[in-house]
């Protein structure tokens, strides 16, 4: 009976590695650990300038670059005419969201 455990728990873990995105590492001659931590994000911050003139393409770039992929953190002043971005290096970078502002109809300078 004592067996029968040991291979299903044996089984169990195989089967949890294999069906979860865990990562093995190993301890010792013969152990090893499971780790289901993702890999943390690198946040990055980039600040463009933006030929805005008025609330409406306040609106405009707010409403469609919040929804850019990888886009954590948005600030869109027309007082500076800047549009600030955090966002997930592993998704996007800066050329990318540069290109989705112009595609909007306005001229975009990284600062």
């Amino acid at each position: 009976m004592k067996s029968i455990i040991t291979i299903s728990l044996s089984v169990l873990l195989l089967a949890f590695a294999a069906s979860s995105s865990a990562a093995v590492f190993p301890l010792a001659e013969g152990l090893t650990t499971f780790s289901t931590e993702k890999p943390r994000k690198e946040l990055k911050e980039v600040t463009f300038s933006v030929s805005m003139h008025c609330e409406n393409c306040v609106k405009k770039i707010t409403e469609n670059i919040s929804f850019e992929k990888g886009v954590k953190d948005l600030e869109v002043s027309l007082e500076d005419r800047t549009v600030r971005v955090k966002y997930d290096a592993s998704k996007t970078d800066s050329a990318t969201l540069a290109k989705a502002i112009e595609k909007l109809g306005y001229e975009v300078r990284e600062l």
